[in-house]
């Protein structure tokens, strides 16, 4: 198993972090709060860099993989970019490109991007339509009409779809060979979520080292208090040994590894964990000022609180990951109990 980025790979983060650098500022992210659509400009160049397609057919402009795609959601993570990315590069994409591989060609249906969801609460209302994942069937639900509800973060508008319009929806793909493939799906948006939540929580962590640098009382800057550092070390170390289970699970996705599901929730678990204590710490170390949305802090805050339980909470994946383990400690007692016997 190889952990070490290919020079395609880093140039391809690369191009997304000085992309994000220069289009997605803290302006444009709160124009996404105040409107609960992501900036047009910033999604088509999102488009022409190749990011959402990355996943479909090399003849569509894809032909990447998830470790391509796990290390620019990090970037994408460390602006807090709007929009639906992870539903549509990790969950549209893929699952029209192996089941309606005509509809990622209709520029009407993919315009402004899709989101996706497996329940009847939507995110990303502003998307305009919906993949919705059931056990072996896909919707293609329409959501105009669907009104907001309040969500922490404004950006990410939320909305719930009654029984009648998903029931009603176009059926776009149905059987029993669809529901692995909605499987797939929903691991790969756990990994990219969980991805996504490394880089604000590296971005939240940077921002907090420098305003705790400049921020003084008693005489010196608060970031010189051991308290502090301490706080600021220890939200660093989680998310640093967060990230190689991130790229763990991006290689077995990648490979079709028979652990792969595992490993994603591994990932998410571990991401859930880093953003949450850095969370708490850099809201700490701000004081009442990070509350604020006068505050960039805050737009990374509100963005990490809502993605917790984006496919997929702490508990759920922590769980499946047990019983993944319970599974291979009964493969083993088995074979050493054969063994006694024989």
């Amino acid at each position: 198993m190889r952990f070490t980025p290919t020079e395609d790979q880093i140039a391809f983060a690369e191009a997304t972090r000085s992309f994000v650098s220069r289009e997605c500022r803290p302006d444009v992210v709160r124009a996404a709060w105040a409107t609960g659509r992501t900036p047009a400009a910033l999604w088509d160049g999102l488009d022409g860099l190749g990011l959402l397609a990355l996943l479909a057919p090399e003849e569509l402009g894809g032909g990447g993989s998830e470790l391509e795609l796990t290390s620019a959601f990090e970037e994408l993570g460390r602006a807090a970019v709007p929009g639906p990315v992870v539903e549509h590069a990790a969950v549209a994409v893929p699952l029209l490109a192996a089941l309606a591989p005509d509809r990622l060609a209709d520029s009407a249906a993919m315009s402004g991007g899709l989101t996706a969801t497996v329940s009847d609460v939507v995110p990303y209302l502003g998307a305009g339509h919906a993949l919705v994942l059931e056990s072996d069937r896909i919707r293609l639900v329409d959501l105009n009409g669907i009104e907001p509800q309040e969500s922490m973060d404004s950006s990410r508008a939320v909305g719930r779809l009654d029984r009648s319009r998903i029931d009603t929806a176009e059926v776009l793909a149905q059987g029993p060979g669809v529901a692995a493939h909605i499987a797939r799906a929903e691991d790969r948006a756990a990994l990219m979520t969980a991805s996504f939540l490394l880089g604000l929580s590296a971005r939240a962590i940077e921002i907090t080292v420098e305003y705790t640098s400049s921020r003084r009382q008693f005489g010196s800057p608060v970031g010189t208090f051991q308290a502090v550092k301490h706080h600021m070390a220890n939200a660093h170390i989680a998310v640093e040994m967060a990230r190689p289970v991130a790229e763990a699970a991006a290689w077995a996705m990648a490979t079709d590894a028979d652990d792969s599901r595992r490993v994603c929730s591994m990932a998410k678990v571990m991401a859930n964990k880093a953003a949450r204590r850095t969370a708490k710490a850099a809201l700490q170390c701000h004081g009442a000022i990070g509350y604020t949305m006068e505050a960039d802090l805050h737009l990374y805050l509100m963005r990490i609180w809502s993605l917790l339980n984006a496919w997929g909470t702490t508990e759920f994946h922590s769980d499946r990951v047990f019983d993944a383990l319970g599974d291979v400690e009964s493969d083993f007692n088995r074979t050493r109990q054969a063994s006694l016997v024989g």
